[in-house]
């Protein structure tokens, strides 16, 4: 390497430039010597070189000759030809290297990049420059909005003037945009072992200032622009120094440019080294672009010259200038390969694991551009290890960086053979990225990698699995992204099934396409698509870990995993298949092969072989048939959906958008035809899948996509019926929860057109007489408070029984239905009607008290020796009670509302008897969470409820507030009244019902606030959460007794509290394949924990903002909010509606008292307050319980006559 003297003695004698003398270090430097002058003397004179015009005519030529084609030269070259001779002639080409003057010039002739080879650069304004205060070259990049070219020549202009002052230029430049006003001058250059001490006396300058933000990374509008200038800048510096020759000619120019750039960009200061990066960078990428055309120069020149060679009559001149040229442009190829690696070596393999992520990123999309733009030096194995390295990085945008570069290079083909070795190395951590990485996005983009690679065959069984399987993933972006990759396998599946067939042509001929195009019932070819769709969708579910959204708990039954809403991952994933498959658009085809019979025989003579091949493929099974029932829901409300809009097509052709009426009429005949052939579809699926529960939950939950008008415009009241006899004997033949979900649903659905109501209304009052007589007959006599008291059977059809009753109450009025006592049917002998007239007058009581009483059922016997399945199915009754009894004083309190807004008198007997029951309910209530430990799912469900119970009441005070606001505004003084009634209300001006309006128990709210630490604790030690130690007495003796609880007591799941080192062992020693089932189970508890949290979180909360459960310092409100964000954030949501209680007018003081009813009036003397201080009191509670639960003996008497009602209930609890 040549020494550098004291003015970058570029053409010292001494220090004549030798590419086969240089070194990346040891490098030998002269100590610098002062000079007179420090620029360029001013009456210097360039010397004139012979060899330079040659070398210019020699360029001219080659130039020429570039764009001649291979064959034989036409007029215009045989003129280049002779002109170039006569050049020749005058001045031969001189070998000889160039050298410069040893004053620090260089008599380069400086020639303009041809506009043909460059593309010119408009330089961005940037804004946040401040044109006043830029100068020089930071002002002509940055500001004067000139053409990076035209910058880049003016600069090689002061280059060839005075070399040292226009390298100082570049490094302040890289300063300035470091956002340092430091600068070095000409003395600095020329001493090139000073660099680092002057680097690091800037730096210590610039840190003294404490500045954070530089230009690079300021937030504005300019930031994009800045960076663009600065690279666009450096690469037309590079490429016009290129196209001078000042590149090959100079090397110490590069060299200089090498020490002071890479230098900054490996300083301890983030500005400077980021700048300094990106600087670097821009000039690795214009040498790749250098490279590229000195290549294509290298092998036209050959091409051109293999060409002339090949000529009958050969231009010996023309070939050997060819060689020449050729062989010029192989010595330039190297000269940039030689700089490439130097800085390569020098930034790239520092800055790539920078801790700054922004330089990661720059780093890898520079990268990602070298081996696009200039694969000879870069596309190989050890550049392409950096990019497999950074798919590790810790920063989501660093490795979504990498997945797009990878995606630009695999969907090269011709990459593909030297990407074999990159991928066999990190495909196993491309497929972990697309399947557990923790942004949806770069999954996403993942997967459209593999997506490739799916199609260059160079992913492993294994690895297909592992992707397709995305397609229950819980993001849509990630379910988006592997639709393609999903059916492409699924595909590939099909056509393998065909081949085993004997073909696709075979089965066209062997197969008779119907003649109707509405005849689904048919087998045809889209039948077995559908068929390797679901049984690939059946394979990933079984042997997927991965939870759905959503996990409800059945309670008394296992585990429930629905999808958002009541859509189950296979309806997800139809969604996102939906316009992938056509065999899904057509949802009549689905129909047809869920109807068709695959049990019948096939051979009955008319049909051939293949087709019987196909029927035979085509079978499916009764979890696949499940399967397709969910992917039928999906199209049918996707085809629908789209059947109300106006194709693409048809829009275009509307007027400014709007729909011709010849369109709204072909649109609505189109949901008219869809409405009524699925309404004749639903009774057919119900008929035949109306046994299996997941089945006819799937079948029930088509009808509420239907447009119910359609009957009544086609007069259609028949079919409607039809539908909703099939609906109504679901109902009633079924126990499981999610199928009397769906046909309550379905019931809403239909109640909710205003035409169909009196039809809906009337089978719904069909299904309360159903359902109360199987009631009534099922608890006749029977001893309803004791928990075990009823065999199994009866068990199962009482609770049941008050499943429907629970989902029918909350789709319509039940008050009059449970408040109706039943009555017995008058007997036929005598003898037996006096004993069930005895019978009556003890046991014939509301079906709503009934209810209430179901709920004791909920206190657990440590005495009673009961089996884990009665005690199960006992906690399962007593959660139905607790879900049929709120609604009723629902409806209550919205019946009486409607009489406060009309100022109708509430009868005194209805208050009372509303005040009674709700004591019932709250003693029972309380009974089951005290006796009930830990984080019980009854014990929480208890508490919710009762939050609800005294929340539900505070209707009535806004109602009677609007109703006296109306009064007001109308400027009557006078009392309310109706139709000349007064409405009743004491000397306090309050009315009896508000005797109802209470604030919770100070003893009630210690019980809900124990419970709430039980759900807290429990969530928080399945999360592995830590929860706020600072409390005060009263919450640290709650959390005392919740932690003891949970940890004497089982969960509500049967199952003890484990620690997260005992879950991990069981996960690490199962080697019978229950690993995935226990992490499953693990991840299924810890949700279901967090839900029992939020929700009576949530209702607290609501009691927090009525005024309610608070006391006037706040207690529960505070206690709500004290691990508010150690919880995630479903709970902290939960609490961001305290805010309100905050901004609420009195709601931080607590709820305003409750004026007490006279003692003297016999309609409150039945609202009493339970309170329970300690264990005694809690016992006395009990023993109140039991005497209530004795007070008839009807039950004795009723055991007589177990026999003769036998039959009864067996035709009851016989569905």
């Amino acid at each position: 390497m040549p020494a550098r003297n004291s003015s970058m003695e570029l053409s010292s004698p001494e220090a004549e430039p030798s590419t086969a003398t240089r070194r990346k270090s040891g490098r030998v430097v002269k100590k610098p010597e002062l000079l007179a002058a420090a620029s360029s003397p001013s009456g210097s004179v360039k010397r004139k070189r012979d060899g330079d015009d040659d070398e210019d005519m020699d360029d001219a030529s080659d130039e020429v000759s570039d764009e001649e084609s291979e064959g034989e030269p036409d007029e215009e070259e045989l003129r280049e030809k002779k002109r170039a001779k006569k050049k020749k002639a005058i001045a031969p080409r001189k070998p000889a290297p160039k050298k410069s003057k040893t004053n620090g010039e260089v008599s380069l002739a400086i020639r303009p990049a041809a506009p043909k080879q460059k593309k010119p650069r408009k330089a961005r304004t940037v804004k946040m420059v401040d044109p006043g205060e830029a100068e020089g070259l930071y002002a002509e990049v940055f500001t004067s909005g000139d053409d990076l070219n035209d910058v880049a020549a003016r600069w090689i202009s002061s280059f060839n003037e005075n070399e040292s002052l226009a390298v100082a230029e570049i490094v302040n430049l890289v300063l300035k945009c470091a956002g340092c006003n430091s600068k070095v001058d000409f003395h600095d250059i020329e001493d090139p072992d000073s660099c680092a001490t002057k680097l690091t006396d800037i730096q210590e300058e610039y840190q003294a200032n404490d500045i954070t933000e530089y230009p690079l990374v300021a937030k504005g509008k300019g930031t994009a622009a800045f960076k663009a200038n600065l690279s666009g800048f450096f690469r037309s510096l590079i490429e016009s120094i290129a196209q001078t020759g000042l590149l090959f000619d100079n090397i110490v120019l590069i060299e200089n440019f090498e020490v002071w750039i890479s230098t900054m960009s490996s300083a301890s200061n983030r500005p400077f080294r980021h700048t300094a990066t990106v600087s670097s960078l821009a000039i690795i990428t214009a040498l790749c672009h250098v490279g590229k055309e000195t290549v294509e120069s290298e092998a036209k020149a050959r091409r051109q010259s293999e060409s002339e060679a090949k000529k009958a009559k050969v231009n010996k001149g023309r070939v050997q200038g060819l060689e020449a040229r050729a062989q010029e442009m192989g010595q330039r190829k190297e000269t940039v390969d030689h700089w490439l690696r130097d800085w390569f070596d020098a930034v790239f393999i520092h800055r790539y694991r920078d801790v700054d992520p922004k330089i990661r990123v720059d780093c890898i999309e520079a990268l990602s551009e070298w081996i696009t733009t200039y694969p000879e030096v870069f596309f190989d194995g050890h550049h392409l290890r950096y990019l497999g390295w950074v798919l590790s990085d810790t920063h989501a945008p660093s490795r979504a960086t990498v997945i797009k570069s990878l995606q630009k290079l695999f969907k090269d083909k011709d990459k593909q053979v030297g990407l074999r070795t990159f991928t066999e190395r990190f495909r196993t951590r491309i497929v972990e990225m697309a399947t557990s990485d923790a942004e949806a996005t770069v999954r996403a983009s993942t997967v459209e990698l593999l997506d490739t690679l799916l199609e260059a065959e160079m992913l492993e069984p294994d690895d297909i699995d592992s992707i397709g399987r995305l397609i229950f993933d819980s993001e849509p972006r990630v379910r988006k992204a592997v639709v393609d990759f999903f059916v492409e396998n699924i595909n590939v599946v099909y056509e393998g099934t065909i081949d085993e067939m004997g073909g696709q042509e075979t089965l066209d001929d062997a197969l008779v396409r119907p003649e109707d195009d509405d005849d689904y019932d048919q087998p045809r070819l889209e039948w077995l698509k559908l068929k390797c769709l679901v049984s690939q969708l059946d394979l990933y579910d079984s042997e997927e870990g991965e939870l759905p959204n959503q996990i409800e708990h059945i309670a008394g039954s296992h585990f429930a995993l629905i999808a958002a809403g009541i859509e189950s991952r296979f309806s997800l994933a139809a969604q996102s298949l939906y316009d992938h498959m056509p065999e899904i658009q057509q949802w009549e085809i689905l129909a047809g092969y869920l109807l068709f019979d695959h049990s019948q025989t096939t051979e009955n003579g008319s049909t051939t072989d293949a087709g019987a091949m196909l029927q035979q493929n085509c079978k499916l099974s009764e979890r696949e048939e499940i399967i397709l029932l969910e992917i039928l829901n999906a199209a049918v409300k996707i085809s629908l959906a789209n059947a109300g809009e106006p194709s693409t097509d048809a829009h275009k052709k509307t007027v400014k958008g709007r729909l011709t009426k010849a369109q709204r009429e072909e649109l609505i005949a189109n949901q008219e035809q869809a409405v009524r052939h699925l309404a004749l579809l639903i009774p057919r699926l119900l008929k035949k899948f109306g046994a299996i529960p997941d089945a006819a939950s799937s079948v029930l939950n088509l009808e509420r996509v239907l447009n119910l008008d359609v009957f009544q415009e086609l007069r259609q009241d028949a079919t409607l019926a039809a539908l909703l006899d099939d609906i109504n004997k679901q109902f009633m033949t079924h126990g499981n929860e999610r199928v009397l979900l769906e046909a309550s649903e379905a019931l809403r659905h239909a109640r909710g057109y205003e035409e169909l109501r009196e039809i809906t209304d009337g089978k719904v009052q069909l299904l309360w007489d159903d359902t109360m007589n199987a009631f009534a007959t099922l608890t006749k006599g029977r001893d309803l408070s004791t928990r075990g008291s009823l065999s199994d059977n009866i068990l199962t059809g009482v609770t049941n029984t008050v499943l429907r009753i629970a989902n029918l109450a909350s789709i319509s009025d039940c008050v009059e239905i449970l408040e109706a006592v039943p009555t017995t049917p008058k007997p036929k002998s005598k003898s037996k009607a006096a004993k069930a007239a005895t019978t009556d007058t003890n046991t014939s009581v509301a079906p709503i008290s009934a209810l209430i009483t179901l709920i004791t059922r909920g206190v657990p016997q440590p005495d009673a020796d009961l089996a884990p399945e009665t005690s199960a199915g006992e906690d399962a009754l007593a959660s139905h009670a607790l879900r049929a009894v709120l609604p009723y004083f629902m409806w209550k309190i919205s019946h009486w509302k409607t009489a406060i807004l009309s100022s109708t008198p509430i009868p005194d007997a209805d208050v009372a008897t509303v005040a009674a029951r709700f004591d019932d309910t709250k003693d029972a209530l309380i009974q089951v969470m005290h006796s009930r430990k830990g984080a019980d799912e009854i014990r929480i469900e208890a508490a919710g409820v009762l939050c609800d119970l005294y929340c539900v009441f505070m209707v009535l005070r806004d109602a009677k507030r609007s109703r006296d606001d109306r009064k007001k505004a109308k400027g009557k003084g006078k009392a309310p009244q109706e139709n000349g009634t007064a409405v009743d209300a004491d000397e306090s001006g309050l009315e009896d019902w508000e005797a109802l309006i209470q604030p919770i128990d100070p003893d009630v709210r210690k019980h809900l606030l124990s419970v709430f630490a039980a759900a807290e604790l429990a969530f928080a030690k399945r999360a592995g959460k830590k929860l706020d130690g600072k409390a005060n007495e009263k919450d640290k003796e709650l959390q005392r007794d919740a932690e003891t609880d949970i940890d004497a007591e089982p969960l509500s799941d049967d199952e003890p509290m484990d620690s997260d080192d005992e879950a991990e062992e069981v996960v690490v020693v199962d080697v019978d394949g229950n690993s995935a089932n226990a992490a499953a189970e693990k991840t299924q508890r810890t949700l279901l924990a967090e839900k029992r949290l939020c929700e009576i979180g949530g209702k607290m909360v609501m009691a927090v903002l009525g005024g309610l459960l608070d006391d006037s310092r706040g207690t529960v409100r505070k206690r709500l909010e004290r691990n508010r964000t150690k919880l995630g954030a479903s709970w902290r949501e939960v609490c961001a509606f305290l805010e309100r209680a905050k901004k609420g007018k009195g709601a931080a003081g607590g709820a305003k008292p409750v004026a007490k009813a006279k003692p003297a009036s016999p309609k409150k003397a039945k609202s009493k307050t339970i309170v329970i201080d300690d264990d005694s009191s809690e016992d006395e509670v009990m023993a109140d319980s039991g005497d209530d639960d004795g007070e008839g003996e009807g039950g004795e008497d009723a055991a007589e006559e177990e026999g003769e009602r036998e039959a009864e209930v067996e035709s009851v609890i016989g569905d």
